[in-house]
């Protein structure tokens, strides 16, 4: 999996920490501000000035570390942030989607442009008779803060559908456990909230997609909508090699396609060779992109159905059910039996 070292956060995340930091010491007796805390992480003072500037993935859990050493005990450390949440803390993506026409089109554009703002995280939607899941997969190793951004997405999607005046009626699944503080997240979200999914992901009624936001602005919609198409192709240049590959794996794999080597590295624009040689400098190899994806595919099919062990083994394109068995006790050292079992017991 890619490092965190590797994404690029927007300057938004330094202006949410000084919010955050300064309200902190409003009632503190230590002397300490944001200033203090950028030098302590050796982060350009000036970030809060530059809207071009970056933060590196490293910087971004070291701000997010001194953060929870800062943070009331008394609440979970994301809601204190997510109290400072504003309008544009999504920069040109929030301001899109509290002026789109609906639910329907406000969720096409999270989906679409989260990449800028949330570097890390594929979102995928899938459908079924009555719900939409919109799943959270985590496409680098977050080590430690990954559960702060997990509930940092949810507190995103939260309120800005309640800033586009949308009831979105969801349930959320956290990968990872909360029952400490199930109750504190039920209350900031107004729905029902589940822990130690295999994957993250929240789920809304299909019906909700077809609310109105409250106050659309097409011709403003236009103008963001734009920008962030020029901020896109720009991210997708900078982005590593890794990181490309594995979105584009994943993104197929939910469609039923599994690429080969030859077809990923045409997706990419590039040879075989380079394609093997540029995964090889960020420590990583085809066939282990394509495992971290069929892993994922298979967790989620084991824990969302009852699908037989042959039919989730096909579904993630591997034909002979004993191969596919062999590879998921690699994976996560459990059958696909014994994974299913232990995960509902």
């Amino acid at each position: 999996m890619s490092e965190l070292s590797q994404l690029k956060f927007p300057a938004i995340y330094s202006q949410l920490a000084k919010d955050f930091i300064d309200t902190i010491m409003q009632d503190s007796a230590i002397d300490f501000s944001i200033a203090k805390g950028l030098e302590l992480l050796n982060i350009p003072a000036n970030i809060l000035q530059d809207p071009d500037a970056c933060l590196d993935g490293d910087q971004i859990s070291l701000l997010l570390t001194l953060g929870q050493m800062l943070a009331k005990k008394d609440s979970p450390f994301s809601l204190q942030i997510i109290q400072h949440f504003k309008e544009d803390t999504l920069g040109m993506l929030g301001l899109a989607i509290i002026n789109a026409n609906d639910a329907e089109q406000a969720l096409n554009l999270f989906q679409k442009y989260a990449e800028l703002y949330i570097p890390g995280f594929d979102f995928s939607l899938n459908y079924d008779e009555k719900n939409l899941d919109i799943e959270m997969q985590p496409l680098v190793n977050f080590k430690k803060i990954e559960p702060i951004f997990i509930e940092l997405i949810f507190g995103a999607f939260d309120f800005y559908a309640k800033r586009a005046g949308l009831d979105a009626e969801g349930e959320y699944y956290f990968s990872h456990d909360i029952s400490a503080y199930k109750v504190i997240l039920e209350k900031q979200f107004e729905c029902p909230i589940h822990s130690l999914a295999p994957v993250s992901k929240i789920r809304i009624p299909l019906a909700a997609l077809s609310q109105k936001v409250k106050s659309p602005n097409s011709s403003m919609l236009a103008f963001y909508i734009a920008q962030l198409e020029a901020d896109k192709a720009k991210r997708e240049q900078q982005n590593s090699i890794g990181f490309q590959a594995r979105r584009i794996l994943y993104h197929q794999g939910k469609k039923g396609i599994f690429l080969n080597r030859d077809q990923l590295a045409d997706e990419l624009s590039c040879s075989h060779r380079t394609l093997t040689r540029k995964l090889k400098a960020d420590g990583l190899s085809f066939q282990n992109l394509l495992d971290e994806v069929r892993f994922s595919m298979a967790k989620q099919m084991l824990y969302q159905s009852n699908k037989s062990t042959k039919l989730v083994a096909s579904c993630i394109g591997i034909n002979n059910p004993a191969v596919f068995c062999r590879a998921f006790k690699k994976w996560s050292g459990m059958t696909p039996s014994e994974y299913r079992d232990n995960i509902q017991s």
